[in-house]
């Protein structure tokens, strides 16, 4: 290979690992804890989670978040917003005399033990299929 080719094929791989480094960087989130605490004023923490502080609705605020990171699923229920992550889930409601809070859980604190099945579909694992009568409850075992 001449010269004059081997300066243009370092060029080319010049202009790929800037355009892969470009693309990157573009894909890169935080991740949602640190977006959350970044937004809110955190206020409580336990073993299984943190509590932020927020003002409005517990619906325009998990809007704000979705807004950032789309859940896999959302759910309402009596005035909080669930919303259900990779690795997290996100309960926007009130707690106690606050009306408006995020709590922010590893998805292994309660979820996976089925903390959250009365959500329905999206929030598995759904209905236990060997629950109290042994029977799923539903068409191809499902609830």
């Amino acid at each position: 290979m001449s010269r004059a080719r081997l300066f243009v094929l370092a060029g080319f791989l010049a202009l790929a690992g800037a355009g892969s480094l470009v693309l990157g960087v573009m894909q890169f989130h935080d991740d949602l804890g640190s977006y959350v605490s970044g937004q809110y004023s955190e206020y409580s923490r336990d073993a299984n989670g943190v509590r932020y502080q927020c003002s409005g609705s517990p619906s325009d605020v998990a809007d704000d978040i979705e807004d950032y990171q789309d859940s896999e699923a959302r759910a309402s229920n009596r005035g909080s917003e669930y919303l259900r992550y990779d690795d997290n889930m996100v309960i926007v409601g009130p707690d106690g005399k606050r009306p408006c809070t995020v709590r922010v859980e590893d998805i292994n604190a309660g979820y996976s033990h089925g903390a959250f099945i009365f959500l329905g579909s999206g929030f598995r694992p759904g209905s236990p299929t060997d629950s109290a009568g042994g029977s799923p409850g539903g068409p191809d075992g499902t609830k």
